[in-house]
């Protein structure tokens, strides 16, 4: 995958794309992550859609406004990625906050997504690990650039097998999430959304109490051992959006398209209508 970078809404954005025909795919990260997210991915998707994965701006590569944002800032950074791109309409594909991000963008701007793909999407319950909630109260990292193990740590809490994801891949995160700015655009965003009790209400407000606004066709996928956001709220996902098809992934975190790629990926292509 080759990177590119692009003006999006004034911010330099990082991104990757494969494929030139099918459906366009917009794949969205989560929190503290980047689009290295998807680096078991991109090509495997490439090659029956067009997929573009960015880092979400204050993430990864990507530029890290001084302000803090909102939650509406990131639904016009994703419509601004793709008008940037020239995609006028997409799928939307999101893992935790991205998948946040997805159903936001879905329920105000209908008209530009095609499918919806949430990965244990952030929304749907207040229950968040106790290490995010930390992070949100109090300072505990460092200033200025992360020790390698501090990053490793907290990869190895999203993941159920830390061991099987490619040991390359590894490296790569570690080195994208050791560039010194990024801790502090980390915080920024993170207490947007959480405080020490978990999700705030404003998030379950946004995104539970108005996914049946969520018309488009959509997936919820989620780990069955995910100790980030627990299994038990794709039941109120479910809920709220009762036409949503749903699989839980066994032996399975908080990043399926991760821990189980060809799996992933092909229940993707086949959701989205492109093949098998």
């Amino acid at each position: 995958m080759n990177e590119q970078y692009i003006d999006v809404n004034g911010w330099r954005t990082r991104y990757v794309s494969a494929g030139e025909s099918g459906p366009a795919l917009v794949l969205l990260h989560g929190l503290g992550a980047s689009l290295e997210s998807w680096r078991l991915n991109v090509e495997a998707l490439g090659k029956h859609l067009r997929v573009f994965a960015p880092d979400l701006f204050y993430f990864g590569k990507s530029a890290k406004p001084p302000f803090n944002p909102t939650h509406a800032d990131f639904v016009g950074f994703v419509l601004g990625f793709m008008n940037a791109l020239g995609v006028p309409r997409a799928s939307l594909v999101g893992n935790s906050m991205g998948g946040a991000i997805a159903a936001r963008t879905t329920i105000h701007a209908p008209e530009r997504v095609e499918h919806l793909v949430l990965v244990a999407p952030a929304g749907f319950g207040h229950e968040v690990a106790w290490w995010l909630r930390l992070r949100a109260l109090i300072d505990v990292r460092p200033r200025g650039m992360p020790p390698p193990w501090m990053v490793r740590y907290g990869l190895s809490r999203v993941f159920h097998k830390p061991d099987h994801i490619p040991a390359a891949l590894v490296d790569e995160m570690v080195r994208v999430n050791q560039a010194p700015d990024i801790f502090d655009a980390y915080r920024r965003v993170i207490r947007t959304g959480v405080n020490w009790r978990g999700l705030k209400p404003i998030m379950l407000q946004e995104i539970r109490d108005c996914a049946d606004r969520i018309h488009a066709p959509t997936l919820i996928v989620w780990g069955k051992q995910d100790r980030v956001l627990p299994v038990k709220q794709l039941e109120v996902a479910r809920e709220k959006i009762p036409h949503a098809r749903t699989c839980v992934f066994d032996e399975c975190g908080h990043a399926p398209q991760m821990e189980h790629p060809d799996k992933f990926n092909a229940l993707v292509r086949e959701f989205v209508g492109a093949g098998a």
